[in-house]
């Protein structure tokens, strides 16, 4: 039994298993990560991962799922929590010696719980307690020794990856369509949002399943979502949306007149005869009109874009 187990591990090609470990992080990096962040992120992994798998099958009472096992679960924890404090903004020496000390961690409770023939839901339990202690050790002292401002340290807190990608993976359940159509129409959607101000983001997004906001926060977080706009695709669907935009998006003629009738009284009344006197034909056509009560042909967002100029001088 001895000598089959070590026959197992000599052909176990570990180097090319924690490759694919690594390519498979690379390939599930979150979107607001950039590029040197994703390679930063894929390295981390299969640094740690290489080292532990190695080191593993090197011990005899261990076996090559053993090794699999336990590399599994360090390149797990190190790609949710290197991703957690770069989010946090955390410069990269303190980072690294975080990571290193999870990675360490992970190693040592996993392989001990291995030993114990613990099941693989209770070493899930117990390794994720030990990550979080040590995580939250690591900030404290790194705060502690002001090598990290309070700052980082509540964002660095307040994060989790592994938590936010449970949440994302109930997403339609992530199936085939979701993840290629639907995924582009709400990353364009997210890229459309981008340049909308803040509360009228919040006001729409509020008006959409919480399920797909997700994603859609996710998206607008990433700086370089715009680079994808060259995709045929990506326009297609650009085009899509604003001919299709939800209500929400769209400029309400009522309440535009409302707002309109608010500026043009009597006590304005003198501010804006004045502005009419310089103005264009068409401007003093629909401020009339406004002021009579009568239809205007002008569009709501030619009329949005009015009242936007009217209330600025006026005020």
């Amino acid at each position: 039994m001895a000598n089959e187990q070590a026959d197992e591990k000599q052909q176990f090609d570990y180097q090319g298993f924690v490759k694919e470990m690594a390519a498979q992080a690379e390939s599930v990096v979150p979107v607001d990560m950039n590029p040197e962040q994703k390679k930063y992120i894929t390295k981390m992994v299969y640094n740690f991962c290489n080292i532990a798998c190695e080191a593993i099958l090197n011990e005899e009472h261990f076996t090559k799922d053993d090794a699999a096992l336990i590399t599994q679960f360090i390149g797990e924890w190190t790609f949710h929590k290197s991703i957690d404090l770069l989010r946090a903004g955390i410069a990269q020496q303190p980072r690294d010696n975080i990571l290193h000390n999870i990675a360490s961690t992970v190693y040592e409770i996993a392989k001990l719980a291995v030993s114990k023939k613990m099941s693989q839901p209770e070493i899930i339990r117990i390794i994720e307690h030990h990550v979080k202690k040590t995580y939250v050790d690591g900030l404290t002292k790194l705060r502690e020794q002001e090598l990290i401002s309070p700052e980082d340290y509540d964002r660095a807190m307040g994060e989790s990856n592994i938590d936010r990608m449970a949440e994302e993976q109930d997403i339609q359940g992530m199936d085939s369509e979701f993840s290629t159509t639907k995924i582009l129409k709400l990353a364009s959607f997210a890229m459309i949002l981008q340049k909308m101000p803040h509360e009228k983001v919040k006001s729409i997004l509020s008006k959409i399943p919480e399920r797909e906001q997700v994603h859609i926060k996710n998206y607008m977080e990433n700086p370089d979502l715009s680079a994808g706009a060259g995709d045929e695709t990506f326009k297609k669907y650009l085009i899509e949306l604003k001919a299709n935009v939800p209500k929400a998006l769209q400029i309400n003629e009522d309440k535009l007149q409302n707002k309109f009738s608010k500026i043009v009284t009597n006590k304005n009344a003198e501010k804006i005869n004045a502005i009419m006197l310089t103005e264009r034909e068409g401007v003093k056509e629909y401020i009339s009109a406004i002021k009579e009560k009568r239809e205007s042909n002008l569009s709501p967002r030619v009329s949005n874009v009015i009242y936007t100029y009217l209330a600025e001088k006026i005020k």
